[in-house]
C-alpha cells in the first residue's frame, strides 16, 4: 500500500491497482489488488486457516460494532479509526475461549473486563495524557444506576490539553454488551442478548470555567431496567472530557476533536 503526493488525482481501478481516500488520515491511497478467488477461499484446503480467521473476524467486527454503537452518545469524541482498537482487543478476549474450536470462538467480556481498559477509543488524543485525576464509580444495589464522583477537581492542575481551554465539561456513558457467540443453527456470529446497545444512557455535566478552584463532580445515569437481566452480559462506564476556548451567544463554543473518552469501569456477574 502506499499513498498519493504527485498532481496525479485518481479514485477507482487501473491494471492491478485500486485508489481511494481514507477521510480519517487525508489521503488517497494506492493498493495492489489480487489474492485467491470467492471460491478458491471457500473451498480449497489451502485456505482452511485463512477461512478460520475469517469468520472470526467477522464476529469480533459484530462485537466491536456493538460496543462501539453502545457508546455513541459520545461518538465524537472518539477518534474515527477507534474501531480498529475495538478490534485489537476483542481479538485478545476471543482468543481466551478455551472450549470451542479455532473459528467459532466467542467474545465474552466477563472473562477478563479489564482487556476492556485497553481499549484506545481517541489514541491521537489518549484519554489517560489528558485527564490527570482520581475518579470512582458505582453500581447501585438495584441494578439500574451508574455514579461516576471525581473528588477535588481542578480544572487547572488536572486536565492537559492541546490548545488553550477556558471551559471544560464531563461526559458519563453507560452501556450494557453481551457475548457474541457463533449460532450453528443459522451458521453465523450474534449476540446473545439482542438490542442491548439500545440501552445506553448518558450524563453530561455543567461547564466549568478553568480555574484554581477545587470542586467535585458527580454524575449519574439509570438505565430503565436492572442490568444483568441475561447471563453473559456485562455493564461498560466510559467517560468523556470536552473542551471549550471561545463562548457563543453566551455559551461555550466546542470545536471539533475538541475531546476525548475512555472505558473506564464496568460490572459483571
Amino acid at each position: 500500500m502506499a499513498t498519493i503526493k504527485g498532481p496525479f488525482d485518481v479514485d477507482g481501478s487501473f491494471g492491478n491497482f485500486r485508489s481511494y481516500f481514507d477521510p480519517s488520515i487525508g489521503k488517497k491511497i494506492l493498493a495492489e489488488k489480487g489474492g485467491p478467488t470467492r471460491e478458491q477461499f471457500k473451498t480449497s484446503s489451502t485456505y482452511a486457516m485463512a477461512r478460520d480467521r475469517s469468520t472470526e473476524f467477522g464476529g469480533r467486527s459484530i462485537w466491536a460494532s456493538l460496543l462501539k454503537q453502545s457508546l455513541s452518545d459520545a461518538k465524537h469524541l472518539m477518534h474515527p479509526r477507534c474501531f480498529n482498537n475495538i478490534m485489537t482487543v476483542g481479538r485478545l478476549i476471543q482468543q481466551q475461549d478455551e472450549t470451542r474450536p479455532h473459528g467459532f470462538r466467542s467474545i465474552a467480556v466477563n472473562r477478563d473486563p479489564g482487556l476492556l481498559f485497553e481499549i484506545g477509543l481517541n489514541k491521537s488524543l489518549p484519554f489517560a495524557s489528558v485527564f490527570r485525576g482520581e475518579y470512582e464509580t458505582g453500581l447501585t444495589t438495584d441494578k439500574k444506576t451508574v455514579t461516576m464522583s471525581i473528588p477535588d477537581f481542578i480544572s487547572a492542575q488536572n486536565l492537559r490539553w492541546v490548545t488553550k481551554f477556558n471551559y471544560v465539561r464531563f461526559y458519563m456513558v453507560i452501556s450494557q454488551i453481551s457475548e457474541v457467540a457463533w449460532n450453528p443453527l443459522n451458521g453465523k456470529y450474534e449476540p446473545l442478548v439482542a438490542d442491548l446497545e439500545l440501552l445506553s444512557k448518558v450524563s453530561v455535566s455543567d461547564w466549568i470555567v478553568r480555574n484554581d478552584a477545587s470542586v467535585d463532580v458527580y454524575l449519574e445515569a439509570s438505565f430503565d431496567e436492572p442490568a444483568f437481566g441475561c447471563a453473559n452480559t456485562t455493564v461498560v462506564v466510559a467517560m468523556g472530557v470536552e473542551f471549550s476556548n471561545t463562548l457563543f451567544m453566551g455559551q461555550p463554543f466546542v470545536e471539533p476533536h475538541s475531546g476525548s473518552m475512555a472505558i473506564i469501569g464496568c460490572f459483571t456477574e
